[in-house]
């Protein structure tokens, strides 16, 4: 297996680099690539900040990404759910993703930031 930076999603998600765009393209459908969290964070933070992508196309465009390509995520569906929470909140996606775990595997997320414990204190039945 094989893993990929930040720059190489963003290539291969943005292709405003030809050269580089098709490197990435070689990159991610040549083989299992695994996209660690840590990547996955930062590119939801350049396309938001860097790009001024608006949030609910971050999370769509990405969503289409992993769903049209052979990468790796661990915990798959506590990303989708991140994803999820990141279109229909104002919450940073490091929040979104902590909330998915709350909401999928049951994790008890421990926290000073308000902001985040009314959002998960919602999501509790």
């Amino acid at each position: 297996m094989h893993i990929a930076d930040a720059n190489v999603v963003l290539r291969y998600l943005l292709n405003d680099d030809e050269a580089l765009a098709q490197a990435a393209r070689e990159i991610i459908e040549s083989d299992a690539v695994w996209i660690p969290g840590e990547v996955f964070c930062e590119v939801v933070f350049v396309l938001q900040k860097v790009y001024g992508a608006p949030r609910n196309e971050i999370a769509e465009l990405l969503r289409d990404f992993v769903d049209s390509t052979g990468i790796v995520l661990n915990d798959e569906i506590v990303w989708y759910k991140a994803l999820e929470f990141f279109s229909a909140s104002n919450l940073d996606f490091v929040d979104c993703l902590l909330a998915g775990y709350n909401a999928v595997e049951g994790a008890q997320v421990h926290t000073f930031d308000k902001k985040l414990g009314n959002f998960i204190a919602r999501l509790s039945p």
